[in-house]
């Protein structure tokens, strides 16, 4: 890496920020808990971290209240196209991440249920729509845990006492400024059956 963006930096300091851009396009966000230094760093050379991804095709969103950063993907090509099952599963858990928030008064970093909670609760927002079963289950829940969009507990027990917490990245993959946003794409996603895609990053 070379050129005016790197000027005057030293070598630790270009790694960093190749780090970041290799962070922010493999997982979509660099949140403090899992990568103190790096965000720390970031946040210090954050104009150097933002011109880097813009070149990338990448706008940042820099929540320091939730101490993570963001990457919006502006171009198709950077997008990726979420299946049906993998759509309703996003939906859900915005879903239930916008009424803990608004409802029952927890913080955007404290929102968290078991995933027996969270079937139990998926065929009354989806109606005649079933959940994936279990093991699809999970590897949804792993891309978006890659993704940076939820994080399950480590535990020995059964997958439905696994603990889904869900990030404030999710109101970006879903960006809903209201309920009735969200109600509408829910609808129209009842209509479609399946087979339907959305894009998103």
């Amino acid at each position: 890496m070379s050129g005016s963006l790197t000027t005057g930096m030293n070598e630790a300091d270009r790694e960093s920020l190749q780090e970041c851009l290799q962070r922010l396009l493999a997982s979509g966000a660099i949140l403090r808990e899992d990568h103190r230094d790096l965000y720390d760093w970031a946040r210090l050379h954050r104009e150097k971290v933002d011109e880097l991804c813009l070149l990338a095709g990448l706008k940042l969103v820099w929540e320091h209240d939730n101490r993570l950063v963001l990457a919006i993907p502006q171009h198709p090509r950077l997008l990726r196209r979420l299946r049906q099952d993998e759509t309703l599963i996003v939906l859900a858990l915005w879903y239930d991440f916008d009424r803990q928030v608004k409802d029952e008064g927890k913080t955007p970093e404290d929102v968290g249920f078991r995933v027996r909670e969270f079937s139990e609760q998926f065929e009354a927002k989806f109606r005649n729509l079933q959940l994936p079963g279990p093991t699809r289950l999970l590897e949804i829940l792993h891309l978006l845990e890659k993704k940076s969009v939820v994080r399950l507990s480590e535990t020995a027990g059964p997958f439905p006492d696994v603990v889904i917490r869900v990030l404030p990245t999710i109101r970006y993959l879903v960006p809903f400024s209201a309920l009735e946003e969200w109600t509408k794409t829910r609808d129209r996603h009842l209509a479609a059956g399946s087979g339907g895609e959305e894009p998103t990053e």
